[in-house]
């Protein structure tokens, strides 16, 4: 009979452990949901080419993160700059993020050495990715004017973006 009462101690036990966790989580989850969407990050890439050509450029709420490099030279640069609240302001104005959605991305290009052009947004709700979205000539705006002001703070020797 002790046997039965430990086994049914070693289920309970566990049970007991989910439902407590699944409860907290369930209530983190809604916190998360009110309130307003706003952005975490942006990621901007142009990869591609014939000499596997990159350049990364990470803008979070707190630093802009550059990488810049050839594959085939084993060529790689590294920027990195904090960025001041003037500087993310200026920086992530320029995204209307409900807005995000209708910007259509294109086919790639690097299967025929092109370069491909992306984003990566990153808001405290969803993510959204786009591969060459400059072919969609109005929602393309405010990528357009992100790259434009991303542009007046990166030093002269990794430009052009």
């Amino acid at each position: 009979m002790s046997a039965i009462k430990i086994s049914g101690l070693k289920i309970f036990f566990p049970v007991f452990l989910l439902l407590i966790f699944s409860c907290s989580k369930s209530t983190d989850s809604k916190k998360t949901s009110t309130g307003e969407e706003t952005l975490e990050y942006v990621i901007f890439s142009k990869v591609g080419g014939d000499e596997g050509n990159y350049k990364t450029i990470k803008v979070t709420q707190d630093s802009i993160l550059l990488d810049v490099g050839k594959t085939s030279r084993n060529i790689h640069r590294s920027w990195k700059m904090p960025l001041t609240e003037n500087g993310k302001k200026q920086l992530f104005s320029s995204f209307k993020i409900n807005q995000l959605p209708f910007i259509k991305s294109s086919e790639s290009l690097q299967a025929n050495d092109g370069v491909d052009e992306t984003f990566q947004i990153k808001t405290s709700r969803t993510s959204y990715v786009f591969v060459n979205a400059y072919n969609d000539e109005y929602n393309y705006h405010q990528l357009k004017n992100f790259k434009t002001q991303l542009e007046k703070l990166i030093p002269k020797e990794f430009k052009p973006l």
